[in-house]
């Protein structure tokens, strides 16, 4: 049988420890930190029992004031003491310990249900999230008409929520703002936050009553844990495979455009404005269609090949390196543009690669993916040549300094092949090389370079 109780103590941490042990056992907990809390805290909740703190006992008019309610006439009172409590100073109360929690649920299932922590009325706080929940935490600011900031440090990045009496009217966490930015902070446990009293914010990107907004949040929480476990894992990537349907929404059309270069789960939840359970939803059905499909392993980090193998492929490398021509050895890869964007992906997450600081060209011209360092003073530059023949007059710019130019998925034209004989720059055949090829699998890209530098010098 479900339980309900208030728990009224001043002393933050005191009452989220307490209170997250009660919830772990099933107990539905209510939080105040005073007299006037207490009162409109148990109209509001109905509970079953109320728990007072010793200290506000003795130094409060809160057990009078709980008389004086009609409504709450027969709800059971209990004293929260410690062990060194004179239980004299209560007459015809009962007391139950503080470090006894086991006890105390016992004791309400009994009879009643338990609570939670609470906040200073007029102070400014701080405290740890083990003990303290966000849930709880804004309930209590709630109460109390707060107004401030209550900045969150946690494992996974800072955030802050800003609050105007009691109502909250922005969030920040990490890159994301507003309501996206409170749900991804009412799933953090671990981490330290502090309230700092301060005037009312002059942006309000959150409109919803905090009462709605503590619901749904917790709604969305369990939602979104359950849906990313089932969609995919860490180490899987999510690629769009075609363009979304006729049918598809925006943020369906928004999930599949940003997909046309890889991403892992949580890089798409970061990226995109929309609530991650929206995201989760439009994605589980772009998976089911064919429209978006996940690549196993596509978002660890690959070395290159073996480490025992690197002195054979950095000489290899020297090997390929164009006279007459200043820099790093050049792998130019010859493939569909959709092709290259996630090539460049998995090049990327070869280990040692240098990512260049020029964004992505626009046009469909040729571009360097990364720089594969292989040794000391060895580097391998891995070029991507977009394959639209509107733009072939660009490629013979981009040739003659190649050691090597590979097909991905496009059968290379007879001038281009003319071209690499005059310049003796060895055209290969990916699927030669590999066979069928993901190129969204970093593993598979980097076994197709490696295979690449053994081909055309021999090894």
């Amino acid at each position: 049988m479900s339980r309900k109780v208030l728990l009224v103590e001043p002393d933050v941490d005191v009452l989220g420890d307490l209170a997250s042990k009660l919830r772990a056992v099933g107990i539905t907990v209510g939080l105040a930190d005073q007299a006037n809390g207490a009162i409109e805290r148990a109209r509001s909740l109905d509970p079953d029992a109320i728990l007072v703190a010793a200290e506000l006992v003795q130094n409060s008019d809160v057990m009078a004031r709980l008389n004086a309610e009609k409504d709450l006439a027969g709800v059971p009172r209990f004293v929260l003491a410690h062990e060194d409590t004179d239980q004299g100073a209560f007459a015809g109360l009962e007391l139950l310990s503080y470090g006894d929690p086991s006890a105390i649920a016992k004791k309400l299932f009994a009879l009643v249900r338990q609570t939670t922590s609470v906040v200073p009325a007029s102070e400014d706080f701080r405290g740890d999230l083990k003990q303290v929940s966000m849930a709880d935490l804004l309930q209590l600011l709630a109460m109390n008409a707060r107004t401030g900031t209550l900045s969150i440090n946690t494992l996974h990045g800072a955030g802050e929520v800003r609050l105007v009496g009691g109502e909250v009217v922005d969030a920040v966490f990490r890159r994301m703002e507003g309501e996206k930015a409170l749900y991804r902070l009412f799933a953090e446990n671990e981490g330290s936050f502090a309230f700092a009293t301060s005037t009312a914010s002059p942006h309000r990107r959150i409109q919803v009553p905090t009462h709605a907004l503590l619901m749904e949040g917790m709604r969305q929480v369990d939602e979104v844990r359950r849906a990313m476990q089932q969609i995919a894992d860490g180490d899987d990537a999510l690629l769009a495979s075609t363009p979304p349907g006729q049918g598809a929404d925006e943020i369906q059309g928004r999930v599949t455009e940003t997909l046309s270069v890889p991403h892992t789960l949580e890089e798409l939840l970061e990226d995109l404005p929309y609530s991650d359970l929206s995201i989760l939803e439009a994605l589980r059905g772009l998976l089911d269609d064919g429209t978006v499909r996940k690549v196993h392993r596509g978002a660890v980090q690959i070395e290159l090949a073996q480490r025992e193998r690197f002195g054979v492929l950095s000489a290899l490398v020297k090997k390929l390196q164009r006279a007459g021509f200043a820099g790093a050895a050049r792998i130019a890869v010859l493939a569909p543009p959709r092709r290259i964007t996630a090539l460049m992906h998995s090049v990327r997450r070869i280990v040692d690669a240098i990512v260049p600081t020029e964004a992505v060209p626009g046009a469909p011209v040729p571009y360097l993916l990364a720089t594969l360092r292989l040794a000391e003073g060895v580097e391998l530059e891995v070029q991507g040549i977009p394959a639209l023949e509107a733009f072939q007059p660009l490629w013979a710019l981009a040739l003659p300094g190649s050691a090597l130019v590979l097909s991905l998925g496009y059968a290379v034209p007879a001038a281009v092949q003319e071209l690499c004989d005059v310049l003796g720059v060895p055209v290969l055949d990916a699927a030669a090389v590999l066979g069928d090829l993901d190129e969204a699998d970093p593993g598979q890209v980097a076994a197709l370079i490696s295979g690449a530098l053994e081909s055309a010098t021999g090894g």
